[in-house]
């Protein structure tokens, strides 16, 4: 039986009344919990899913939660779409989506509510046996990933990469504390968390804003780790000092998808007093690395590869560097991602090694120190810019609160650095400007642009190529 079928059976007969599940308005035990997972399994068979149909998934998360433990049990390789604005071309045998959600084409379209999952289990009839998937190579998750080209592409995730996975989640992710994660279940983190929280039998505290009313959430729950993006968590801190709200059990906060700013980690040292724990990885490889982090630490080293996996830094021919040399980082593990979905097969890494697009070297102490994107890297006429060493200088600024470096290009043909800020009213732009021509040798920007937010990706990465569309329109209006 699929590892978290048989983690939600395990709990449902030894601790059926405990609380598997919690919404802000509706709270499963594990009996209630598994009777309605069988009972939606009963009704999506009947509705026409079948093993191996890919089926996407656009619901609030704790409706989402139990869709897919659902799916697991008809075999089925199902997809979150939630933050997903594109699906990549990727085709959907079914999709389950709110009554007023997305509308993509499907054979089967369900939209699915509280309503329509009580009305399954009023009239669950029967069981379905949990259906097997045929290997254990077998594909049980698609998600959706900008890749390393910008572009979205499923990852495929399979059973056995989940198992060994989930074996070490403990070590560095969720490990049976009571944990509100912000990250939607269409990302690695949010996925792990719920897989992991079923595992340990704590409940799985489902949101899907950042407010007051979720953090108020958080307090009766007691919440002890606190996990998102970056972004995420900034937001969560600034609600939580606009309502006067305190988290008294508090005992971590844990990020990943980006590299944390010195001024965030100063404001969750001031606000929260508690470690902070940074995992580097992606959406193909999961947690690569992780590290405790302070304000005065080089926050480019992501600290040393997780156990279980293979880190290296690579020349332009794949061929690993000396330490202390910059270089393409790869790595590679059994609980990685299998490869690329692609026209109903998986395009696999090349000997197992996926290769994120980042630039970085390998300390002698075995830590990554990151030095930048590939992909990101701007190519000012001829001079390279690494647009993180300008976002995180200017983040170090006062009144400074969200910041992305990003190219554009004059009527003129000149290519230019533009700096898309989120500041204070009362932030100097001019003493900004002044700073960074003073700290950066060359690169830095011509261009500062007051912005309401930064576009960002469900993992907190800014999005680059959006801020220069976003602000070649301006310049078109005006």
């Amino acid at each position: 039986m699929f590892v978290s079928l048989a983690d939600l059976d395990r709990h449902a007969t030894e601790r059926g009344m405990d609380i598997a599940l919690a919404s802000l308005g509706r709270e499963w035990s594990f009996a209630e919990l598994k009777a309605t997972v069988d009972a939606v399994a009963i009704r999506l068979r009947r509705e026409g899913i079948r093993p191996r149909d890919v089926v996407g998934i656009d619901l609030p998360s704790a409706l989402e939660w139990i869709v897919d433990l659902a799916l697991l049990r008809l075999a089925v390789r199902s997809l979150s779409l939630r933050g997903v604005p594109q699906l990549g071309g990727l085709a959907l045998n079914a999709l389950l989506t709110s009554p007023s959600g997305r509308v993509e084409l499907a054979p089967i379209v369900l939209q699915v509510d509280e309503l329509w999952m009580s009305s399954a289990v009023s009239r669950a009839s029967g069981v379905v046996p949990a259906v097997e998937y045929p290997r254990h190579d077998s594909i049980f998750r698609l998600m959706l990933t900008s890749g390393t080209t910008g572009l979205p592409r499923a990852a495929a995730y399979s059973v056995s990469a989940l198992e060994r996975r989930r074996d070490g989640l403990s070590r560095y992710w969720s490990d049976g504390r009571a944990e509100l994660n912000f990250m939607p279940l269409s990302t690695t983190g949010g996925l792990h968390t719920a897989i992991a929280n079923l595992q340990h039998g704590q409940a799985h505290l489902a949101v899907d804003f950042i407010n007051e009313t979720t953090m108020r959430f958080a307090v009766t729950r007691g919440v002890r780790v606190l996990c998102g993006s970056p972004a995420q968590i900034a937001s969560a801190l600034e609600v939580l000092a606009g309502a006067g709200l305190d988290l008294p059990d508090l005992e971590e906060v844990r990020m990943a998808g980006a590299t944390p700013s010195a001024t965030l980690l100063r404001l969750i040292a001031d606000r929260l007093n508690v470690p902070v724990r940074s995992v580097y990885g992606s959406t193909e490889g999961g947690g690569v690395t992780a590290r405790m982090l302070r304000a005065s630490d080089n926050l480019a080293d992501v600290g040393p590869c997780l156990p279980g996996l293979e880190l290296q830094v690579v020349d332009d021919a794949g061929e690993p560097v000396p330490v202390g040399t910059e270089g393409h980082v790869r790595y590679r593990g059994p609980g990685m991602t299998s490869g690329y979905f692609e026209n109903g097969a998986i395009s696999a890494f090349r000997r197992g090694w996926f290769e994120p697009g980042d630039v970085g070297m390998l300390t002698p102490g075995g830590s990554l120190v990151l030095a930048g994107r590939t992909a990101e890297i701007i190519n000012l006429a001829g001079r390279k810019v690494n647009p993180t060493v300008v976002d995180t200088l200017a983040l170090q600024f006062a009144g400074v609160l969200d910041a992305a470096a990003f190219g554009l290009e004059r009527e003129n043909g000149i290519a230019e650095l533009g700096l898309a800020v989120v500041a204070k009213t009362d932030c100097d732009l001019r003493a900004l400007d002044q700073l960074l021509r003073a700290r950066l040798t060359s690169g830095y920007p011509m261009t500062f642009w007051r912005v309401a937010e930064i576009p960002r990706n469900r993992m907190g990465k800014a999005e680059r190529a959006a801020l220069a569309k976003a602000f070649a329109r301006t310049l078109a209006e005006d």
